[in-house]
């Protein structure tokens, strides 16, 4: 019994996020697909993610597609948001942006952006970046000039080379060298405009000795603290889910019986499900898998006998016999919130 208690109690501080066992980790959406994989979560823990879409005219799936998909771009790191005007979206490996102008997407040019931030010192030391070096010698050239002798830069690495012209738009995807082959200790690494190529000398974390790999340049303007808003970075909820796959097996029912528990300090000021930021003071609000957002529900303590009128504003990571997570201030209406659980039975009112 203790340890059941226990169990139960636990739920109260477990993330409010629905569990998503039954649920592939991206599947398609309408004009798109939808990524679970880096919304911050362990894998399988949460149904949240980004979309990629070509939503609104604008063809960041497409773009995405063509570009080489994941294995390429990485996963989405961000929902859409404007820079210097541009709709834009973060992948693990770059930014697409979207020129209403030229009705194109075309990838920022990252590691430029870094160097103007300051951001070269950092990027060497800490992340095995070589410097960019300057190029006076192409004042006066043309395109096609320039093009020649930044590939000039990559003879004295075979393999990088070769790694960099493996794609079918390698201008397109990496931009052009901005620095030689440099040996940063563990890696030989390349420069370019919106990329790093790494061949790991020595075992490396994503492989083994002469492996290839190319750093995630999105997650490096991520982690830099530029640009992504933190509004961006958050993941959105599941096209699939609106709550907990309960619903379905539960939504004709109109009473449950069952156990409520509450979560507070460590989920306030977050947000919730709806999209709103969560209170913990805010007695009329809870977190419910059995029935829809934006749902009103009567909840009775069967120990207090006490109830409180509440809407469903969020999903949560448990599983029946618990019915509602409620807030703080809802559950200490029914009972001291240090108690932490109740055995309630929550009606479904009338909208």
């Amino acid at each position: 019994m203790v340890a059941v208690v226990v169990a139960l109690l636990a739920s109260v501080f477990t993330p409010s996020t629905t569990a998503s066992a039954d649920l592939p980790l991206d599947y398609d959406i309408p004009n798109g697909h939808f990524y679970t994989q880096t919304n911050g979560s362990p894998q399988e823990s949460s149904p949240k993610g980004f979309r990629l879409t070509d939503d609104d005219g604008i063809p960041f799936w497409s773009e995405f597609q063509r570009l080489g998909s994941v294995p390429v771009l990485g996963y989405p790191i961000s929902r859409r948001f404007l820079w210097d005007g541009f709709v834009s979206q973060a992948t693990q490996k770059a930014i697409m942006q979207w020129s209403a102008s030229e009705q194109h997407v075309k990838l920022v040019n990252i590691l430029d952006y870094l160097s103007q931030a300051g951001k070269d010192d950092w990027l060497s030391t800490a992340k095995l970046v070589p410097k960019p070096i300057s190029h006076p010698s192409e004042e006066g050239q043309t395109w096609e000039e320039i093009v020649h002798s930044r590939y000039q830069l990559l003879e004295e690495s075979p393999a990088i080379k070769f790694a960099y012209f493996s794609v079918p738009d390698p201008i397109a995807l990496f931009g052009l060298p901005t620095s030689p082959p440099q040996d940063m200790g563990p890696v030989i690494a390349v420069r370019f405009q919106r990329a790093v190529i790494q061949q790991w000398k020595v075992a490396g974390p994503t492989g083994k000795a002469n492996d290839i790999t190319v750093a995630n340049a999105g997650d490096l303007l991520k982690e830099a603290g530029l640009i992504l808003p933190k509004a961006a970075l958050i993941p959105e909820g599941s096209p699939l889910v609106d709550t907990h796959q309960a619903v379905s097996s539960r939504a004709s029912l109109s009473t449950v019986k069952g156990l409520a528990t509450w979560y507070g300090a460590n989920f306030h000021g977050r947000i919730m499900r709806n999209g709103a930021i969560y209170n913990m003071y805010d007695p009329t609000t809870t977190a419910c898998n059995v029935f829809p957002l934006g749902s009103q529900l009567k909840v009775t303590s069967l120990d207090t006998g006490k109830s409180i009128n509440v809407r469903v504003t969020d999903t949560g990571a448990f599983r029946p016999p618990i019915i509602v997570d409620l807030s703080w201030a809802a559950f200490a209406q029914l009972a001291d919130p240090r108690l932490g659980i109740l055995n309630v039975i929550v009606e479904l009112l009338p909208d």
